[in-house]
This record gives structure tokens, sequence and C-alpha cells, in this order.
């Protein structure tokens, strides 16, 4: 009897990894059904990129939340701090492959030192951000990095992989907690989104950020600003913020290692 019950309890131990295995398999099948849909050529560059919305649905999407934004905080539309952005992003989308194309770049009168870029084509730039510049050369490296975002389209691929990442949680929890286990697909969700989160899209977009860096670089040096302005951009920002998050839980890189990839890139490229 003892016999049979260490032999069921083998038997079912097996069966058992064996419905984990299959549902392991389908978290990572549907993961993969998504990234074999979700490859599209970008039309700037040229390259296959792993995006799989459309570029006019997250237009669409983000208008809304454009709009309110503006009406949460001030705005200017004259006066030299005015100027001095419009000018600046006149010549770096002029050197950039979106050059002709239209562009909403507004000037929000916040302390906030920030500026971003959503899909399409819209561009804000706080007032903390201009106090805290010290040229116009700075500036043009702000907004060369938000530029670049909109060009390689990282908005796209950074929801396209947090929905890949998404899809294999959800269908692996299911898996787990039709198996038989006595595990909690609840817990098993959870702790794979934070999987998910820390390594797939939070590497993604510290990645990102270093490429729009990059890109950012190059279209300076096109619209005739100093491309050193963008090391010493990261130098103002690292001494006005002193406290920030861990590299490894952030999104943003850390500004030695942005530093030292934009001081690299400055040489490779001969600039």
């Amino acid at each position: 009897m003892a016999k049979n019950t260490k032999a069921e309890a083998v038997s079912r131990g097996t069966s058992d990894q064996g419905k984990l295995h299959r549902g392991l398999f389908a978290a990572l099948a549907g993961s993969l059904t998504l990234a074999a849909t979700a490859c599209s050529v970008n039309p700037y560059t040229g390259e296959q990129q792993f995006a799989a919305y459309d570029d006019a649905q997250l237009s669409q999407a983000s208008a809304q939340a454009w709009q309110q934004l503006q009406s949460q905080t001030p705005t200017l539309s004259s006066g030299s701090q005015y100027n001095r952005v419009q000018s600046v992003w006149r010549r770096i989308a002029a050197a950039s492959p979106k050059a002709g194309e239209q562009w909403d770049v507004q000037v929000f009168n916040s302390e906030e030192v920030n500026a971003f870029v959503m899909p399409g084509n819209r561009v804000g730039v706080y007032t903390g951000l201009l106090n805290l510049v010290e040229n116009d050369d700075q500036l043009a490296a702000v907004l060369g990095h938000e530029v670049a975002h909109a060009i390689y389209r990282h908005a796209n691929q950074r929801a396209t992989r947090a929905a890949a990442a998404s899809t294999a949680v959800q269908i692996g929890a299911a898996a787990v907690g039709s198996s038989g286990l006595g595990v909690d697909p609840n817990q098993v969700n959870a702790l794979g989104s934070v999987a998910a989160n820390l390594g797939v899209v939070l590497p993604y977009s510290r990645n990102a950020e270093l490429e729009a860096d990059l890109a950012g670089v190059d279209y300076m040096v096109r619209a005739g600003y100093d491309p050193r302005a963008a090391i010493r951009l990261w130098e103002v920002m690292q001494q006005a913020n002193n406290q920030r998050t861990a590299d490894f839980l952030s999104t943003h890189p850390n500004p030695d290692v942005r530093q030292q990839r934009i001081r690299d890139y400055i040489q490779q490229k001969g600039y």
C-alpha cells in the first residue's frame, strides 16, 4: 500500500510538473505570438522594430492626455522663454528625419525640471528646465533627445513590450492556477508583473534613453550646436538632483553613464 502511495505521489508530481511546464510554454508561446506580429519597419530609420501599434492610433490615444495637461498647467504663448524654445526647436526639428512635419511644441509654466514628447509630434518643455540649462546648446541637447524618441518610436516599442510582458504573465498565472499545484495565481500574477517590469520594460526604457541621447547629438551637430553641451547637460542635471532612484528601478540610466556614452560617441563620430 505504501509503495502504491509513493508511486502515485511520484506520478502525480510528474504530472503536475508537466502541467506547469505546459503552462510556462503557453505563456512563452503567447508572448512569441505577439512578438511575431509586432515587428514593423521604422519609416525614418528603415530598421525592423518591435512595435505592434499603429502610430496614428497612439497619437489619437495621447491627444486627450495632451489636452488635459494643457488645461491643468499654464502655458506660455509669448515672451523670451517661449521664443527661445521655438527658435531652438525649429533648428533641431529641421535637422532631424522629421523635418517638415507639423509639431505642437508647448512651454509649460512650471518649476518642474522636465521635457517630454508624446505620440503625434507633441513636445512639452517646462520653464523649470529652461531656468536650469546654461545655454541654448544644452537646450538643443534636450530637444534633440526628445525628437529622437519620436523618430525611434520609443513610445510604441515601450507599449508593445509592456503588452507582451503582461500577456505572458497572465497566461502563465492562469496555467499555474489550473495545474492543481495549490499555487495562488494572483501571487504568481503579481510576482510575474514585477519580474517582467524589472526584466523587460525598465531595461528597455533605459536603453531607449541612451539611444535618444546619441541620436540627439547627431541632430545637434546638423543644426549647428556644440555636441559637447550634451555632456555638460547631464553634469548640470546631476548637480541639481543628487537624490535619485536606484538605477535598476529607474527608467533613466545613471547620469555618469550617459555622460560617458555621449563622450565616447562624440569621439567616435569625430564631432
